[in-house]
């Protein structure tokens, strides 16, 4: 277990002299790369998640091909109350142990879907003593007011609601799609107001939620950023503690905004929902774990394999979409109310596609292209064998090198270059100039890929080179 010390110690001593410019220096502890979201179902149809032989196979490739951890969406529950179940309840329940209990044969953990502010309106648990102003989230199925972290009558019901769900079903942990409403305590004045600005609002180039903030004069009035609030810090802050003491994981989505806490209050987040610009290491300001998801209703032209060139140098690694198939016959429900929206219109094209597509390529998220690459899953197993070594426990990571003894040939700003060391010394570089870049280095390295053995490697455009020390 503790052998090539002797190796490890040289390799961590040349590192910490060698790296001498760098984004940040990570120490990789309690890190499951790994991650895939699991489709169960076209939710606001019935669902059920007791597992199939379709499901049996599935999970066991996942755990064959690097998956420690599974992220179930709104489809494991039945938020609008449908069909005998609730926002923290499955409609199937016992389905739903099933599941998490094949998942956990496998090796795999899983967490749930949950929120610490979205929750419908129409809920007969609603009150609104949940809300502190009238904002309301409204698309496809759903029609979720801002519950808002300042409201000991939310905290009081969500937070033990949760938690009854992760004991019950076994979950180990929870996945908090959060927003939070800019209706904050300001010290100074002694009282909560809400903090709103007026963005420009082009829908070729915005993000993709800004349209439910449209004025009726076509203005786009947004919740502020707020950079630190502490009603938003102490709830969260519960929440990671509770999952810490049943030894789970905690992972939060806000879209693309910032995080208000300056206390560590989670483990993972997820990052690219809604994005139109392609950034390389989208995410990377935020502290904890950044999970990347590549959200494919913009960047269907992306190969699997590019995406990991903006990714893999930031310590990131990408979100699989995988599960059941999406059959899209979840639109036009004649005991559901639909809002319209973005969302909708998704799923009544994947409805069609799949008319004329019964057999696939299928279509497994609301992140989704229609259909899915289907190279996607082959693509991220690939890259995971890469990866992992790279990122074992007690790795060291040296993000975004711009001066090192080990690397002799200019980095331009474009160029991304990444040392992870632990029993080997691994360099990860990405070239994303536009044209082909010559990587020159002080010493002899292996492509991990190729096999070959050198001092000056080509990296062509939108690619990521393999490294590992000779």
């Amino acid at each position: 277990m503790f052998e090539n010390q002797k190796k490890r110690i040289d390799n961590i001593r040349h590192a910490e002299g060698a790296n001498k410019e760098y984004y940040k220096r990570v120490r990789i502890a309690d890190y499951i790369s790994g991650q895939a979201i699991y489709n169960l179902g076209d939710y606001p149809a019935r669902v059920s998640a007791e597992p199939t032989e379709y499901d049996v196979k599935l999970v066991k490739s996942l755990a064959e091909n690097g998956v420690k951890l599974i992220q179930l969406h709104e489809d494991w529950n039945d938020a609008c109350r449908y069909y005998g179940g609730d926002k923290f309840n499955a409609v199937d329940r016992e389905g739903t142990r099933n599941f998490v209990k094949l998942c956990h044969d496998n090796g795999i953990k899983v967490i749930a879907y949950m929120s610490s502010t979205f929750f419908h309106r129409y809920d007969p648990d609603f009150c609104e003593d949940f809300s502190r102003t009238d904002g309301v989230l409204e698309m496809n199925y759903f029609s979720y007011r801002g519950c808002n972290h300042g409201s000991d009558t939310w905290r009081e019901y969500v937070m033990n609601k949760m938690f009854e769900a992760v004991d019950y079903y076994g979950f180990d942990g929870i996945f908090n799609d959060f927003w939070y409403d800019s209706y904050v305590y300001d010290y100074e004045k002694g009282e909560c107001y809400v903090k709103t600005v007026e963005v420009e609002y082009n829908p070729e180039t915005s993000d993709v939620h800004d349209t439910n903030y449209l004025t009726e004069d076509g203005r786009c009035i947004k919740d502020a950023e707020v950079e630190y609030d502490p009603d938003f810090e102490d709830m969260h802050a519960q929440i990671y503690s509770e999952i810490k003491k049943r030894g789970g994981i905690y992972k939060i989505h806000t879209g693309n905004r910032n995080v208000p806490s300056r206390d560590k209050v989670y483990d993972y987040i997820w990052v690219g929902e809604g994005l139109k610009e392609l950034t390389p290491g989208n995410g990377k300001e935020h502290d904890g774990y950044v999970v990347p998801c590549l959200d494919r209703h913009f960047y269907t032209e992306v190969s699997a394999k590019t995406y990991f060139a903006y990714t893999v140098p930031f310590l990131q690694f990408p979100l699989l979409k995988t599960g059941r198939p999406i059959i899209g016959q979840n639109t036009e429900l004649p005991n559901v109310t639909y809002y319209g929206g973005d969302e909708q219109e998704f799923y009544a094209a994947v409805g069609e596609y799949m008319k004329e597509h019964p057999e696939g390529p299928y279509v497994y998220s609301l992140w989704s292209s229609i259909p899915d690459d289907p190279t996607e899953f082959d693509v991220w197993s690939y890259y995971m064998k890469l990866y992992a070594p790279m990122t074992a426990e007690n790795s060291i990571a040296f993000c975004e090198i711009r001066k090192s003894d080990d690397i002799v040939s200019d980095i331009p700003e474009r160029v991304f270059a990444s040392m992870f060391v632990n029993e080997e010394t691994y360099l990860a570089v990405s070239n994303l100039t536009g044209d082909s870049y010559f990587l020159k280095l002080s010493g002899l390295w292996q492509d991990r890929e190729t096999g070959i053995v050198s001092d000056v490697f080509e990296i062509n455009n939108d690619s990521i080179l393999f490294l590992i020390k000779k």
